[in-house]
């Protein structure tokens, strides 16, 4: 089993990209799951948030997201200056660490702050592959312009992902993106690059 992270600022299209290669890598006869480390913080603040504003943490209602946003974010980065950024890694890796599959995703690599952070979580202590994601616009006159850093977290953190990630994507948004060429080709080429890591690790 090989791990592969994916980072990128919000909205740049890393669920979707972990779709693509999913459906890929089944496509090639290798099994994957999706793990997010968002997944534990939720894990860990539903009873509070349930019990004490009647919120469901794992609503799809924007409206009710945007009222505990905040504290999921505040509560999520006290936990990391605690453990030196290693509370959400470790409660990620022994569910990652227990998956019997080819291949586990880690959709939400966001920090390189720490020393052993989840960067080095990745690439050094799972040996795996991180991606790194840039999408852009285009206005009527075909300038482009990049999804900014939705918040100070991604804005310090984005740029040192984007340099020691093994695979850098730039893409366009696009209206048909799952029948788009040359989104189609680079999906092609990273799951052949995820299935060598996979042959190299066995």
């Amino acid at each position: 089993m090989i791990v592969v992270g994916i980072g990128g600022v919000a909205r740049s299209g890393k669920n979707f990209l972990c779709e693509l290669l999913r459906n890929s890598l089944t496509v090639k006869g290798f099994s994957s799951k999706q793990f997010a480390l968002a997944s534990e913080l939720k894990d860990d603040c539903k009873d509070f948030l349930y019990s004490k504003c009647n919120m469901d943490v794992w609503t799809d209602l924007t409206e009710d997201k945007n009222r505990f946003r905040e504290f999921l974010v505040w509560y999520g980065d006290l936990k990391r200056k605690q453990s030196d950024g290693r509370y959400w890694i470790d409660r990620l890796d022994r569910r990652v660490s227990t998956y019997k599959g080819d291949v586990a995703f880690v959709t939400d690599v966001r920090y390189d702050h720490y020393e052993k952070d989840e960067v080095h979580w990745i690439k050094e202590e799972k040996q795996g592959l991180l991606i790194h994601l840039k999408r852009f616009d285009r206005d009527g006159d075909g300038l482009m312009s990049f999804t900014k850093p939705a918040n100070d977290h991604e804005s310090l953190n984005d740029a040192s992902l984007y340099t020691k990630a093994h695979i850098n994507i730039t893409w366009e948004t696009t209206k048909y993106p799952h029948s788009d060429f040359t989104i189609m080709e680079t999906v092609g080429g990273i799951t052949e690059k995820i299935i060598k890591k996979l042959k190299e690790t066995s």
